[in-house]
């Protein structure tokens, strides 16, 4: 086991879950804004959805859709242990700082985590991703000191590592706390019943808005009827006359954003 100070502490495939928080259900590491409390989002509305056409539905390599798996057959609780995906990536965007990043995966859940990996890869490296504006990037590692790490894990171990920053994701939803980026399972198989024929741009939406509380942003409204609706909307509580979408930056490079939320 590596100890270094500043960073994630890794072993070489499994590592307890869980970070310490303080009293108020915050993270209290230095040097950055305190996580949100935080609730994952989704879309409302199929119709005028934007994506941005960098997300489609997730097909197979014989070029078939993928079918949703069946809900009973998704395990709802784990050992709380997790594989880290081996290999890194290469540095994307990032002129004035770069954050690196693990994926992990609960073990025993069948899915193996450079499949994982290789979709966060993706969603962070997007054009209109959350290094659009020149200036964060990131880097996945598999080892030694990270930034954060984004887990993959079954309901109730997203809820034991939530709760234990005071946070009740209830078996159905994502959060981020300290460097921890929790996606539950059931949300990344089944996504919602909004984007239930387009998986891979939930997953997105997930990682862009979980991140971006990573990142120091916080919950936003609908900037107006008919304008796409920023990642960091809880979208899952209603569009508000705004239109889906799942990536931080428009087409021309504009931070999509609304009035701030308390």
């Amino acid at each position: 086991m590596l100890l270094i100070a500043g960073g994630l502490v890794l072993r070489e495939r499994t590592e307890p879950p869980g970070r310490s928080a303080d009293a108020g259900g915050r993270s209290a590491a230095p040097g950055r804004p305190a996580p949100r409390e935080v609730v994952e989002t989704d879309g409302a509305l199929r119709e005028g959805r934007v994506t941005g056409g960098e997300q489609g539905v997730e097909v197979e390599e014989d070029g078939q859709e993928e079918k949703a798996p069946d809900p009973g057959s998704i395990p709802s609780s784990g050992p709380g242990t997790f594989a880290t995906a081996p290999g890194g990536g290469a540095r994307v965007g990032g002129r004035e700082r770069t954050l690196t990043y693990v994926v992990q995966v609960e073990d025993g859940i069948g899915i193996p985590a450079r499949d994982v990996a290789a979709e966060v890869e993706r969603v962070l490296a997007g054009p209109r991703g959350w290094t659009a504006d020149g200036r964060v990037g990131f880097r996945r590692v598999s080892g030694g000191a990270a930034d954060f790490r984004v887990r993959l894990a079954t309901p109730a171990t997203v809820d034991d590592i939530c709760g234990r920053y005071g946070l009740d994701t209830g078996g159905e939803v994502n959060c981020n706390v300290g460097q921890d980026v929790m996606v539950n399972l059931k949300r990344w198989l089944l996504a919602t019943q909004y984007y239930a024929d387009d998986v891979t741009s939930y997953r997105a939406l997930v990682i862009n808005h979980e991140v971006g509380h990573f990142l120091g942003h916080g919950h936003v409204g609908c900037p107006g009827a008919g304008r796409p609706a920023p990642v960091m909307m809880q979208q899952i509580k209603g569009l508000h006359g705004c239109r889906t979408n799942v990536w931080p930056y428009d087409a021309e490079g504009r931070l999509v954003t609304g009035p701030a939320l308390g």
